[in-house]
This record gives structure tokens, C-alpha cells and sequence, in this order.
């Protein structure tokens, strides 16, 4: 086909100049949000500039005008729809973009720069997690829960006015807000189709849900001896809770090499791609760098990095397992494909990859020789609580961005605890915990692909189980997913390759099932 043929041509011309600033962009981002400094923030937005110069490139973008993408294929029309898009952005708005991107890179540094303290003592992200599942005294929980709230407060005033930079700039592109913009524009899901996905699995999960809650609740009354419970209150694991039982023993033993150890029974050598330079790994606390944990694929089949902030509990095993499952997917993709497809799926695939190598360790018996046989049958048989809970807040936080967007006027500590009241059952009162949520900043929109990913996982999961087995215990597990999965890239598109790999088009009936 002479239209494909000049497509393909061109497409890998603007590639030669797309790959290396891309490159450059994730690995200056990767300094910066590992150590915060002015000059790595200047670099990353320098790089960012770069990168969206090349879509200001007039005669590139009169070039791909003249293809007509309807004679083209599926896969290739999508490519070249979302390539206009971004010359249409840079050219059109390239100045109001920038401005975005500025403001997005002064809230994150002052967010990376915040350093929590409790009575004045400095703490890291992971020790008030580990304050707030341990700690039975309330004026510590209350101090811990303050600390981590702080964080919130010091950038809640910036959010509000960065929402409303990114609704008029939505407004320039014909849509009436930012999350509608980037829902449809940079994930392609259709409003309606996440709405009808939402109900599916709320209507089956939500008594479930709430029966979980009001235990949950009931317990905590209890154990604090008051029918007022506050914020600080929630996230204690009391004694009957496995997973209080399993951190008391992962204290004696190191995370990451048991993570290593899950995934060489799946057949993949960590260490060694730590040694051949392909995965590079920046586990624990310091000052300075970004307390939340991350995967930036520098350079797919080439370069993959890690930024966690590990201690050794279930959180931490979870965190590490999950950052490697898009790690492995990274590094997976074929160097054989045009650049524009060296790059998962799409964003919900990867994040059901990866969420399912976190699921791991209560799907299967990776840790059977450290926990004691009745404690572990009861840590996996919490795997249902948790998949009940994560549905719950998905939907807050999902719901909370989609209404703020809507109607940027409102106070949005009254919309977080309205939605907290919905979704969790529960008062919190008015405070800024709602901007502690990392994606609101990085990731507009983003929270529906974790949504949608806990589909995928368990439609994906429930095939390879039964074709493989268990995962970790299956060596061949590692050819058969890159085969299958991570070598294809973004060259299928998402419900394709699901399709193709399961036999059954995707569908909500595995995770339903799995409640």
C-alpha cells in the first residue's frame, strides 16, 4: 500500500529525532525525582522542552497531514491520530503547555523537598505507614497521620489553581474539562465506557465491600473504645490480622531479596540485570528524593529503573513486586519494533502486570518457608479483603478527580469526605489528605487505569494459572509471558492481546468470580 509505505517512512525519520529526546526526558526526570535538586528540576525541564519542540516542527506535521489515515490500518491510524494530536498541542498551545509543565514541576519540588516530622524528629514515608498499622497510642497516630497530611496541605492551594490551568487549557481543545481531555486524548477510553465499567463491578463487589468495612470499623471501635473513630484510627492491624503477623517476621528478613527469589521462579535473573546495567535499583529512604514508589522505562529492552522507599514489611514486598512486574514488561519489549511501539500495550496492561506480581505473594505459597502454615493460609485468604478495598477507594479517588475537574469551584475537602462517606462508609472530617494522592499532580486521569487493570489482572492471572501453574514456581514462566505479552510492545492494541492470550474478550467475569 503506497500510503502505508510513506507513513512508515516518515514516521521512522521523526523517530530518529523522537527516540534519544525521549530518552533524555525519562532519565533527567528519573534524576530529578530521585534527588530534588534545582539544577536536576532545570534539566528536566529543559529535556521536557526538548522533547516538545520536535512536535513544533511545522514541515514534519504538513508531512503527516497529507497521509490519509483512513486508508491506513488500524494499528497505524491510531499511531498517526495520536502523533497530529501532539503536533496539534505544541503547535496550537505550546506556550500554555510549557506553563503547565512548569507549574507541575515547582508543586513536585516542593512536594519531593517535604520532609515529615513527629515531635521534630525527621521521618520517612515508610515509618509513618509502619506507626499507623503498629502504633495503639492515639496521640502518635494522631502525630503521624498529621505528618503525612502536612504534605498535603503545603501543595493543596497550588493543586487547586493547577486544575483550573489545566480545565482552560481542556477548554482550548474543545472539551469542558482537563480529566474528559485526558481520559479520551492520551488513555482512548470512552466516558461512558468506564462509567458502565464502574457500575459492573461496584454492583457486585459493594455489599461485599461494606460488610468488610463495618467489620473492620467494628473492630477498631473497640479496640479504641470510642464510637467517634477519626482518620488516624484506620490502618491499624489488629491481632487477629495476618498481615501484623507476617511484618513481625518480614522485620528479620530483606525484601528485596525476597522479591528477587519470587521472580527467579518465574525464571528471571534479577541480579544479573542489575549487573548487565538494564535495571537499575534505588530502594530506600533519603532526603530529598520522592517518597512514593515508581518504574521509569528509560529505554525499552534497555534501560529500566526503580525508585522505592523500602522497609521490610508487606507494603514494601508488595510496592517492589509491583515496580518489577513493569520493570520486567520494560525491558521485555522487542528492540526489533518501530520506536513508537516500544512501549507497553497501554497504560492499564502494564499496571495489570504489574499489580498481578504483587498480588503474588498471597496467590501463591512464595513465602511458605518463612511463615508458619495457619498464618499463611489466613495472610493469602486476606487477598479478597484487599481486593474489595482497593475497588473502594479506586472508586473514591477515581470519582473525586472526575467531580473536582467537573467543578474546580468547589471545596474539595467537603467533595473527599462526601465521596470517603460514599465509597468507605465512614466521616473523616474536612483536611487536605486528598492532595497526598500522588496521580492528582503527575498523572491526571490516570487512576482509572489501575481500575481497569485489576480486570485485566484477573482475567490474565486466571489463564496463566491454569496453562502454567503456579507462576513461581514455573520457570518457564518468564518466555512464555515475553512471547505472549512483552515482546509484542505496543503493537496490539489492549483488548486484542488479551483477547488473544486468553480466548475470551475482556470482561469483568474472572475479578467478580475471584470476590
Amino acid at each position: 500500500m503506497k500510503e502505508l509505505e510513506k507513513y512508515i517512512k516518515l514516521r521512522e525519520e521523526f523517530s530518529l529525532k523522537l527516540e534519544p529526546a525521549a530518552i533524555n526526558a525519562e532519565k533527567t526526570c528519573w534524576n530529578f525525582y530521585t534527588d530534588s535538586t534545582e539544577e536536576n528540576a532545570k534539566n528536566y525541564e529543559t529535556a521536557q522542552d526538548n522533547y516538545s519542540k520536535l512536535f513544533q516542527n511545522r514541515e514534519f506535521f504538513e508531512r503527516f497531514s497529507q497521509i490519509d489515515a483512513d486508508v491506513l490500518p488500524k494499528h497505524e491510524a491510531k499511531q498517526l491520530k495520536d502523533l497530529m494530536k501532539e503536533f496539534d498541542e505544541e503547535l496550537n498551545t505550546g506556550e500554555a503547555l510549557k506553563a503547565l509543565r512548569k507549574k507541575e514541576n515547582e508543586i513536585a519540588k516542593k512536594l519531593n523537598s517535604y520532609v515529615p516530622k513527629i515531635d521534630g524528629r525527621e521521618v520517612s514515608k515508610t515509618e509513618i505507614t509502619k506507626i499507623l498499622q503498629t502504633e495503639s497510642d492515639e496521640g502518635i497516630r494522631k502525630k503521624a497521620y498529621d505528618a503525612k497530611t502536612l504534605g498535603g496541605e503545603l501543595i493543596a492551594e497550588d493543586l487547586i489553581d493547577f486544575i483550573k490551568m489545566r480545565n482552560e487549557y481542556a477548554k482550548t481543545k474543545n472539551y469542558s474539562n482537563y480529566f474528559d481531555y485526558k481520559l479520551k486524548e492520551s488513555y482512548d477510553v470512552e466516558t461512558e465506557f468506564l462509567n458502565n465499567l464502574i457500575d459492573e463491578v461496584y454492583k457486585g463487589a459493594k455489599d461485599k465491600i461494606k460488610d468488610i468495612q463495618e467489620d473492620k470499623y467494628k473492630k477498631l471501635r473497640r479496640f479504641f473504645k470510642t464510637d467517634n473513630l477519626k482518620p488516624y484510627h484506620h490502618g491499624l492491624l489488629l491481632e487477629d490480622n495476618p498481615e501484623k503477623g507476617v511484618n513481625e517476621i518480614l522485620e528479620n528478613y530483606n525484601v528485596e531479596e525476597i522479591s528477587k527469589q519470587i521472580y527467579a521462579g518465574m525464571g528471571y535473573d534479577v541480579e544479573g540485570m542489575v549487573n548487565s546495567g538494564k535495571l537499575t535499583l534505588d530502594l530506600y529512604p533519603r532526603k530529598g528524593k520522592n517518597t512514593h514508589g515508581f518504574c521509569f522505562g528509560v529505554e525499552a529492552g534497555k534501560d529500566s529503573r526503580i525508585l522505592a522507599n523500602l522497609t521490610n514489611n508487606v507494603i514494601s514486598l508488595d510496592t517492589l513486586n509491583h515496580e518489577m512486574g513493569h520493570c520486567i514488561y520494560d525491558l521485555g519489549i522487542s528492540s526489533a519494533l518501530p520506536f513508537l511501539d516500544k512501549q507497553p500495550s497501554s497504560p492499564a496492561l502494564t499496571e495489570a502486570i504489574a499489580m498481578m506480581m504483587g498480588d503474588i505473594m498471597k496467590k501463591e505459597n512464595v513465602l511458605k518457608d518463612i511463615i508458619p502454615p495457619e498464618l499463611l493460609k489466613r495472610f493469602k485468604g486476606s487477598h479478597k479483603e484487599d481486593e474489595a478495598a482497593f475497588v473502594s477507594r479506586s472508586l473514591l479517588i477515581i470519582d473525586f478527580e472526575r467531580e473536582f475537574y467537573e467543578n474546580s469551584d468547589t471545596n474539595p475537602s467537603k467533595l473527599w469526605n462526601n465521596l470517603t462517606k460514599k465509597y468507605l462508609n465512614r466521616d473523616d472530617g474536612e483536611d487536605s489528605v486528598w492532595a497526598t494522592i500522588p496521580h492528582y499532580l503527575s498523572h491526571p486521569a490516570y487512576y482509572q487505569n489501575y481500575f481497569r487493570a485489576t480486570i485485566m489482572k484477573a482475567q490474565i492471572y486466571a489463564f496463566l494459572r491454569s496453562k502454567l501453574g503456579e507462576l513461581t514456581y514455573n520457570k518457564t514462566v518468564a518466555d512464555y509471558m515475553q512471547k505472549n505479552i512483552f515482546s509484542l510492545g505496543a503493537s496490539v492494541e489492549e483488548y486484542d492481546l488479551i483477547k488473544n492470550l486468553t480466548g475470551k474478550a475482556f470482561s469483568a467475569e474472572d475479578f467478580i468470580k475471584s470476590l
